[in-house]
């Protein structure tokens, strides 16, 4: 039993060194290649999948497709509820219209980056009226800078003083009130003291309100020439009335000082 057992183990050893014999001869048979000093400075023509694999994981770091796509659904959900907020007019809402309004007025002026644009570079195609200047009439005074066309003529019936903001002008009933300059409609909405309000921020700075309107014929984010119509006058005892100031940064300025509603 011995001797058998003995046998077999010589049989294997016998084989392994048979294998171990074969393999060196075919290592010995295959040619070597060894890169020369150009092809290790040369990108190589390929790479191992291996390598791309790695590759792929690293971009993977940078740019996640999830993350991607719920920023771009949290962005289509954010713009879809301002529109609606803007869509309906819920007074609870006023608020945060307010707040949406002032911070694109506040953070970045439209108006005035506009305003600066057509300096640098010219008038936009379609995007901007092409006339804003308007020349006052029968007013006498010193040159001013800006000049404004008056929203509708009449008598003041409550002064700058009275007021610290604008003034209040007695005109003929269903007179229509006209931009005094140029620029965009920021705010129409109803308050409280003025009525239906308009406030249009002009495009080279400055703002100017028009209220106690019986009817607005603009909308928000509409561009405005000097001249064209706000809305209409309110009636009062078959007298039309509006509310007019102006506005400068963050002072409100004598309407009268710049033009004359005689």
């Amino acid at each position: 039993m011995a001797d058998r057992v003995d046998e077999i183990r010589r049989k294997i050893q016998a084989r392994r060194r048979k294998i171990a014999s074969d393999i060196g001869r075919k290592e010995r048979s295959q040619p070597q290649y060894y890169p020369s000093h150009t092809e290790f400075r040369d990108e190589p023509d390929f790479y191992f999948p291996s390598d791309q694999k790695g590759q792929g994981q690293q971009e993977d770091k940078f740019f996640r497709k999830d993350i991607l796509m719920l920023q771009v659904l949290a962005s289509v959900c954010l713009f879809l509820v301002i529109g609606i907020m803007f869509k309906t007019q819920i007074p609870q809402l006023e608020g945060a219209r307010q707040f949406v309004i002032n911070s694109f007025e506040e953070e970045f002026q439209f108006a005035a980056v506009a305003n600066w644009y057509e300096d640098q570079f010219g008038k936009p195609l379609a995007l901007l009226p092409t006339t804003r200047d308007v020349a006052l009439e029968n007013y006498e005074s010193e040159p001013i800078q800006m000049a404004y066309a008056v929203p509708a003529t009449g008598r003041v019936t409550k002064s700058f003083d009275q007021d610290g903001k604008g003034v209040i002008v007695e005109t003929v009933s269903n007179s229509n009130v006209e931009a005094a300059r140029s620029g965009m409609v920021r705010f129409v909405a109803e308050e409280e003291n003025l009525g239906k309000t308009v406030i249009i921020a002009h495009y080279d700075g400055g703002e100017s309100w028009y209220a106690m309107l019986d009817h607005v014929e603009v909308k928000l984010y509409d561009h405005i020439d000097a001249g064209d119509k706000i809305g209409t006058v309110s009636l009062q005892n078959n007298k039309g009335f509006y509310y007019f100031a102006l506005k400068e940064g963050e002072t409100f300025i004598n309407p009268l000082d710049v033009m004359s509603f005689d």
